[in-house]
């Protein structure tokens, strides 16, 4: 079954006659990143996806499941040691592993204990630790700000920072996420300046798109 499904991808990823490149270069004259939901300035030689990812794979219940989303992922020095990811999830699976929906009269506090408890369950960082949690405004829309923290396997302290916000259309986060020793200082401002810059889209009113078929097939 893996090897048809590998097959699969390979040949919709060598269809048609070029392909869009994963990655982006950032700088003046390409600074705004846009899915149908949302969009955001990139700050200046970072690196970032060129188009929205669409749904993600994960393990819900021992079994396999496909999640509709819009994610964008910002890095300076690559996913493995930082990146900003700013996504969108729609209200029936905000929550996907802990299989709870999203409501718009949610409370920010209330949406940013089940995103904690959501990575605790979701990434293996059972030790996750709130340092804080207070609320904050995206895109004149109240919300939250958690500041949390966790070792790797390699014993390095990784701080993340995420902002989020909970409206009619979904689960909104903005994630910061860097080694604290010196990256994590290095680059908060730009990731500041990217969290003031973001705007919500008329197209996140617009219904959920399908799942592509050949990923219907596999889930």
């Amino acid at each position: 079954m893996k090897n048809i499904l590998a097959l699969i991808v390979m040949a919709v990823l060598t269809s048609g006659c070029a392909t869009t490149a994963y990655w982006t270069m950032t700088d003046d004259l390409n600074r705004v990143a846009q899915s149908k939901s949302f969009q955001m300035s990139v700050p200046e030689g970072w690196v970032r996806t060129t188009e929205p990812d669409t749904w993600e794979q994960l393990e819900v219940g021992d079994k396999l499941r496909t999640i509709l989303l819009e994610s964008m992922t910002v890095t300076r020095d690559g996913t493995s040691l930082h990146a900003i990811t700013v996504t969108r999830r729609y209200s029936d699976n905000a929550f996907p592993t802990l299989k709870k929906k999203s409501l718009a009269g949610m409370l920010p506090i209330e949406a940013a204990d089940l995103y904690v408890a959501e990575l605790r369950k979701r990434n293996g960082l059972e030790r996750l630790k709130v340092l804080s949690n207070k609320p904050a405004q995206v895109d004149e829309k109240q919300g939250f700000q958690l500041v949390m923290q966790y070792k790797n396997d390699d014993g390095l302290r990784v701080r993340v920072m995420s902002y989020g916000f909970v409206d009619e259309t979904g689960f909104y986060t903005i994630n910061y996420r860097a080694p604290y020793l010196y990256y994590y200082d290095r680059d908060h401002q730009d990731f500041t300046e990217l969290v003031h810059s973001f705007k919500q889209l008329q197209g996140a009113h617009e219904p959920p798109p399908k799942l592509p078929k050949w990923v219907e097939l596999f889930t």
